[in-house]
């Protein structure tokens, strides 16, 4: 399958997912006039794609598609933090769309994400966001304060928000692995990652949640498999194993979810605090140990067996856990205390 979409004739395609998959697979060949026919498709999802993968210059008329067309908040708050090269003028459309939606929840996480951690400043978002803070908030706003009345609100659940036990989303059992890799993800907030965690309607789940403050929450069994690595051995879907970006996992016929654990930490950029760090390695450093006391299993302690959800699903995870993810900081711990 992967041969066939490698070498398909794109003059005679006008399938928006196989476009994608042409530019994907070839690494940007043919990256000007395939754009071009697969925003001719008018389908949302591989524009989004699209736009998140490579570097469009002219990538105005694919944001203004999407923004005339698109009527979801949580999508367009997904192209303002999954698009990086975004010039801000670009940004204060997106934002300015979600205002009117009037989805004050979206409205203050791109705000958010746009002063808080891309450090950006406009006055006219900050006039249009103040009026609402201060109305939820009952406090004076002003922009001395606005960092920290907006950092108050994202984070002001993720202290109280705790369930008992273990999640049931999961499967049991490891269908006859040996888990032998950890899976680094990124959620916004610790609250959002809990809620979603234990509603069952949702079916994802992680085996640990680290909190910026270091606090642990362990939402599976080590013994089971929590649903954060999926892939698919359907040709058809987006998480195929075989377009994984880590050589294990495309080389396995089975669902990466029975042979990994996973590790969800909130943070927007994957930028760590000092305690979140320390938390990690320890999470890792029980990992390992239940691999030798369940196993008798040396886990592998490299940049091969401890990877980020974008190794895992490449095409549906581009930005998970993000850039700034201190991969060599925690493997280096490990290394040193193991």
């Amino acid at each position: 399958m992967i041969d066939s979409i490698k070498n398909i004739s794109i003059n005679e395609c006008n399938d928006a997912r196989t476009l994608y998959l042409y530019l994907y697979l070839n690494n940007g060949k043919d990256l000007e006039t395939v754009s071009n026919k697969l925003l001719e498709t008018g389908n949302l999802r591989y524009i989004h794609f699209l736009l998140r993968s490579f570097e469009i210059e002219e990538y105005e008329k694919y944001l203004n598609f999407i923004i005339e067309n698109c009527d979801a908040p949580s999508y367009l708050y997904n192209i303002l933090y999954d698009v990086d090269y975004l010039d801000d003028e670009a940004r204060i459309k997106i934002i300015n769309k979600i205002f009117e939606l009037n989805d004050n929840r979206y409205i203050v996480k791109a705000v958010y994400y746009f002063f808080n951690v891309l450090k950006k400043h406009n006055i006219d978002i900050f006039n249009r966001v103040k009026g609402l803070l201060e109305d939820y908030l009952k406090v004076e706003v002003n922009e001395d304060s606005f960092a920290s009345v907006l950092d108050k609100i994202i984070y002001q659940e993720d202290y109280e928000i705790d369930y008992p036990g273990f999640s049931n989303n999961c499967f049991k059992g490891r269908n006859g692995h040996i888990p032998n890799m950890i899976v680094c993800h990124i959620n916004n907030t610790y609250g959002a990652a809990i809620k979603r965690f234990y509603d069952e309607t949702s079916e994802v789940s992680a085996h640990y949640v680290i909190r910026r403050d270091g606090h642990v929450k362990q939402v599976i069994s080590l013994d089971d498999s929590a649903w954060a690595n999926g892939t698919s051995l359907n040709e058809e879907s987006d998480i195929y194993y075989k377009f994984a970006k880590s050589s294990i996992i495309s080389n396995i016929i089975d669902n990466a979810n029975y042979y990994t654990f996973s590790i969800e930490h909130e943070s927007f950029d994957g930028s760590l605090t000092n305690e979140q760090i320390a938390a990690t390695v320890g999470v890792m450093k029980d990992i390992i140990k239940y691999l030798k006391d369940k196993y008798n299993y040396d886990f592998i302690i490299d940049c091969d067996h401890i990877i980020g959800h974008s190794d895992v699903n490449p095409i549906v995870r581009t930005k998970c856990p993000g850039k700034e993810f201190p991969f060599g900081t925690i493997i280096n711990e490990l290394k040193n205390n193991n």
